[in-house]
């Protein structure tokens, strides 16, 4: 019981600090100038959103704007400011998800899971967690450099769009993956229609992203859904984090000296 009540505290704190990164990020870059081009033919309205997605120099100019335009210096300065302070944020979702990981891998022993099924479900979630964060770092990275470029044939004399498209769909990738291994450990550990309501908001956020980063035309559901999707999951962990620590887990308890290595089997796999 205290096992877990401890994995969900590492939830809690490292959810919290998520949030706080956040709202220091979005203080100190502003309110978001919206893309130079609006309409445009990804449908988007995030300028940075689009700075990530895009596939294509001319893309990342109909975005930004030249750099004599209006707001352009602006855009770019503003997007410099948040990928700096990105780098806090990143750390901290990334250790979010590694402490879901650890925590619904630990929640579901409770509910007598094999063993061995739940090591190699926690091995492939942590691999995820790094896959996030190394895709995240060498993503800001091109961003930081590309918001330096003065036109179009910049960036066409690098790698450096090349190496953007597919750091992006590494780090996204990891994270709609990692929703979609979060919505198969919840489900099997919850019992009740409304909690089963968290694995399936994970499951839209895992399965409309990967959507969006696979299909350049798809790229609007990225931001009307899977984004939005994945708050909604994240805080509604957070939240359950807080009841498992002060009312601890819901199943079947282990012995508080059993460390979880040495629990019991399944009954499924004993009978097989």
């Amino acid at each position: 019981m205290e096992r877990a009540r401890r994995r969900a505290l590492y939830v809690v704190v490292t959810g919290l600090a998520t949030i706080v990164s956040i709202i220091i990020m979005v203080t100190m870059a502003g309110k978001e100038v919206p893309p130079h081009t609006i309409p445009n033919d990804a449908g988007l309205h995030s300028t940075m959103i689009w700075f990530e997605l895009a596939y294509t120099p001319q893309e990342i100019f109909d975005n930004l704007g030249p750099v004599n335009s209006p707001h352009g210096p602006m855009r770019r300065s503003q997007l410099d400011i948040t990928n700096r302070y990105d780098y806090a944020f990143m750390v901290c979702y990334s250790l979010f998800n590694a402490a879901l990981m650890y925590l619904v891998t630990h929640l579901n022993v409770y509910r007598l899971k094999s063993l061995i099924k739940l090591r190699v479900f926690l091995v492939l979630g942590l691999l995820l967690c790094v896959a996030m964060l190394v895709g995240d770092i060498v993503e800001n990275m091109q961003l930081i450099e590309l918001t330096k470029t003065l036109s179009v044939a910049d960036i066409e004399r690098t790698n450096l769009m090349s190496n953007l498209v597919y750091w992006t769909r590494v780090k996204w990738g990891a994270i709609f993956l990692a929703c979609l291994m979060l919505s198969a450990g919840y489900a099997s550990y919850f019992r009740r229609i409304p909690t089963l309501l968290l694995p399936a908001v994970y499951a839209v956020a895992g399965i409309s992203g990967l959507i969006a980063i696979s299909l350049a035309d798809t790229r609007i559901v990225m931001e009307m859904l899977s984004t939005r999707a994945i708050a909604v999951a994240w805080t509604a962990s957070l939240l359950h984090a807080g009841l498992v620590v002060v009312r601890g887990p819901v199943g079947f308890p282990l012995p508080e000296h059993l460390h979880v290595r040495h629990a019991t089997v399944a009954e499924a796999d004993v009978k097989a």
